[in-house]
């Protein structure tokens, strides 16, 4: 049996990347890999406490514990009664690119997903222009003192059951929670395990 010259293998190669059935079989894999990874970011985005409480609207439980058990993350931060601040944020980390190139001897991916600035750009604060609720949910959100909370309506709320004062109501500071950077970091590493892949 004659044995094929490392020049020999290297054209073999080339002409199995060059078939389209391999690079179908190929785009099977990776997006079956892909959707994995993807549905399991999403998973862990949607019962995070954060978002959980959020989507909980104006009732809301604070089980995020960011405010002590006091009130809820929806009438803090401000948002306005009815309204849905996580459907943008959770449209936009639903978006993906899957591009796939090929070399003489192999086909490597390339998946473009929403970046932590995309992120921070459509998660507004209702009453801050240029400020981030869900950076805020890490770094911080002061007020927290001057957070009064009722379970009838407060006039002049825009979520309807809550408003800050100029006094102090209580002590006690907001709690930062590891949240959507932590969530885009796991998923980052996971693409970037199968980016590395190469199929030849």
């Amino acid at each position: 049996m004659s044995l094929l010259s490392n020049s020999d293998f290297q054209q073999a190669e080339k002409q199995v990347v060059r078939e389209s059935s391999f690079k179908k079989e190929v785009e099977n894999i990776i997006r079956k890999e892909f959707e994995g990874i993807h549905k399991q970011f999403l998973t862990n985005f949607d019962s995070h406490p954060v978002t959980q409480e959020i989507k909980g609207g104006a009732f809301s439980a604070n089980i995020s514990k960011t405010l002590g058990g006091v009130g809820n993350l929806f009438t803090y931060i401000g948002f306005a009664s009815g309204s849905d601040p996580i459907k943008k944020l959770r449209e936009l980390l639903d978006t993906y690119e899957i591009q796939y190139h090929r070399r003489k001897t192999h086909i490597y991916t390339k998946i473009e997903v929403p970046t932590k600035e995309q992120v921070f750009a459509v998660t507004p604060m209702p009453w801050a222009t240029g400020r981030s609720w869900a950076r805020g949910i890490e770094r911080g959100i002061s007020g927290l003192g001057r957070y009064l909370v009722k379970s009838n309506k407060v006039r002049g709320s825009k979520s309807g059951h809550a408003i800050q004062i100029k006094g102090r109501v209580r002590g006690g500071r907001f709690s930062n929670r590891s949240y959507i950077s932590s969530l885009l970091n796991d998923y980052y590493k996971n693409i970037k395990k199968l980016e590395k892949k190469t199929f030849s």
